[in-house]
Order: C-alpha cells, then sequence, then structure tokens
C-alpha cells in the first residue's frame, strides 16, 4: 500500500501543480512582493492592492504555503526568493518573463488539441502584439542576467574583435562579454521592433559606441561578414530543423577563418531521454511556434560538421541549457 500512496501521491502532485503557479501569477498581477519588504496584516495589503480582506488573506496564506512569505503573529513579509526575484526594482527582478510565462496559460489549455494536429499556432498568431513582445524580449533579459555571465566561465572571449549577436533580443549577452572583453566590438542581428529594446539596453549599459546593429530575420536575411564569434542563443528551438541547417549554413559563410560558432539551447540527450526540462520544453514549441522544437545534441553535431565547421565540442551551462562551440577552418 505505501508504493500505491506514493504513486497515487505523484500523479496528484503533478495534476494540481497549476495551482501553485496560478498563486504566483495572481500575487504578482496585484503587486503583492512590493509591499511586503516589511512586516504587514493581511487588512493593510489588502488596502493597499484593492482586494477583498478575504481573497488577499487567502492568498497571503498560499504564498506561506509556497515558502514565498512568512507568517508571523498574523503579519506577512516576503521570504528570501520573494525579495530576491519578485520585487520591482531589484536586480534579478523576473517580472517580465513571469508575464510573458502567464500568457502561455491558455495555449497549454489547448495541448491535446495540439498533440493531436500537430501545431498548436495559427499562422502569424506567433507575431506577439507590443506589450507582449516587450514582455517576452524582457523576460529573456531577465534569464540571461545569470546566463550570460555562466556562459563566459564556459568560453574564453578574450581573443575575439567581433561578434554577430544572432536573434540578439534584449543585447544581454552582447552586453556582457563586450564588459569582460574591452578589445570587442558586436553587432546585434534581430527584427527591427526588437533591435529598438536592444538600443535601449545598450545605452543604459553606456555601450553604444561598441555595438552596431543589422535588422533583419536570422532564416531570412544575410547575416554579413567579417566576425571571428558568432552566437546563436535559444534561437534553434524556435526553428525547424531545416531552418536551423541553413542559418549554420550562413554562420560559417560570415565567420573569418578560425572564427568560432557557439549555439547555445536546450539541446537534448542523443536518444532524447532527458533533460526533463528540454522535452517538456520541446511541447512549449510545439504550441508556440509553426515547427520548432528541442534538438539533439547529434542533430546539431550533424548541422556544423554538414556546413564544413571542425568536429565541435559540447559543454553543460546549466542543468537546462547546454553549449555547442565549432569553430571554422
Amino acid at each position: 500500500m505505501s508504493e500505491l500512496h506514493e504513486f497515487t501521491g505523484k500523479i496528484s502532485e503533478m495534476a494540481n501543480a497549476f495551482r501553485q503557479s496560478r498563486i504566483l501569477f495572481a500575487a504578482h498581477d496585484h503587486n503583492v512582493f512590493a509591499f511586503l519588504e516589511e512586516d504587514r496584516g493581511a487588512d493593510d495589503v489588502a488596502q493597499r492592492i484593492g482586494c477583498s480582506v478575504r481573497g488577499t488573506t487567502m492568498l497571503l496564506d498560499g504564498l506561506v504555503a509556497l515558502d514565498l512569505v512568512t507568517k508571523h503573529g498574523g503579519r506577512y513579509r516576503n521570504g528570501p526568493v520573494a525579495t530576491t526575484c519578485l520585487v520591482p526594482g531589484k536586480p534579478a527582478y523576473q517580472g517580465a518573463i513571469l508575464r510573458h510565462t502567464q500568457r502561455s496559460w491558455d495555449a497549454w489549455s489547448r495541448l491535446s488539441e495540439a498533440v493531436r494536429t500537430g501545431t498548436g499556432v495559427k499562422q502569424g498568431s506567433h507575431r506577439p502584439a507590443t506589450g507582449e513582445l516587450r514582455d517576452f524580449i524582457l523576460g529573456m533579459s531577465n534569464i540571461a542576467f545569470l546566463s550570460a555571465p555562466d556562459l563566459l566561465e564556459h568560453i574564453d572571449i578574450a581573443p575575439f574583435k567581433h561578434l554577430l549577436d544572432v536573434g540578439g533580443g534584449p543585447g544581454t549577452y552582447t552586453i556582457t562579454f563586450l564588459k569582460a572583453n574591452p578589445r570587442l566590438r558586436a553587432t546585434i542581428m534581430d527584427l527591427p521592433p526588437v533591435i529598438e529594446i536592444a538600443r535601449d539596453q545598450v545605452a543604459v549599459a553606456g555601450l553604444e559606441e561598441r555595438v552596431a546593429y543589422r535588422p533583419g530575420d536570422c532564416t531570412a536575411d544575410d547575416l554579413g561578414s567579417g566576425y571571428d564569434l558568432i552566437l546563436v542563443s535559444n534561437i534553434v528551438h524556435i526553428l525547424s530543423a531545416d531552418q536551423n541547417a541553413r542559418l549554420v549554413r550562413k554562420c560559417h559563410d560570415a565567420l573569418e577563418s578560425g572564427g568560432t560558432l557557439i549555439i547555445k539551447d536546450f539541446l537534448t540527450d542523443p536518444d532524447r531521454s532527458g533533460p526533463a526540462f528540454s522535452l517538456i520544453f520541446a511541447l512549449h514549441m510545439l504550441l508556440h511556434t509553426e515547427a520548432g522544437g528541442t534538438y539533439s545534441i547529434e542533430e546539431v553535431r550533424r548541422w556544423t560538421d554538414d556546413a564544413g565547421f571542425l568536429p565541435g565540442e559540447l559543454k553543460s551551462l546549466t542543468p537546462k541549457t547546454r553549449l555547442w562551440a565549432a569553430q571554422k577552418g
């Protein structure tokens, strides 16, 4: 019977996991965490966020259950995770990526249909509205804020002089690389509305003189030339396998001899048995792209081999993310 309890408990935990994310989203919607940097009663919080005392009390208790908020003597206060990641203005604030993730709620409710049809996206529906696009791009910055410095621990960028950041988004990787290598200059390539967001971020970093911009679609437009380092970070999962193979060939053409291509993504094991995040993220791409998915290490190896790169090297960046680095001969 103990095994049955364990099995049924696991199923119950998975089936009800949505409750935890919904609690987090509701608290973020109402800006609860901004008011809990000091001890407050539920009635005080309710007044500040314009909600009922009854609903606010239950929500705050739910946050206590999630270990995001502490409760002592009937008064509530942010715990370490909430203080670090959920208070606006903090360096590790995750607000933009939370809003982006929350917008996936309805799409994920249609997963059964997407599995049946093989697509969850109507033609053109992957083009987000302006506010959604900004949340998505700045959400990528919320994530890259930590992952970009981690990447520098695995790749020595000191020898490089000119970086092409393909699909560079908010420019977080570019900014991090430029700060780490004063000799490096960079070109960010992305769609025109995204380039405008990147310009703002680069300006805040004070690096305008070292960054050029190439508005365009990396699957359709020329990448330019003269680069000795190309970064393709979290792009290949948006595209089909054929699109990625063509993009890798374009990167090979754009690189100088001896230059390096870095592909950073949620690459799976060769037999697609893991990592778990990558396998689940493939379903996210089923719902949100026309042909995207997560790809195996062996698929990426074929792309670079077929494009003419020297044998590549795999590096594990995080439990979710892997790097594939290949040099042009």
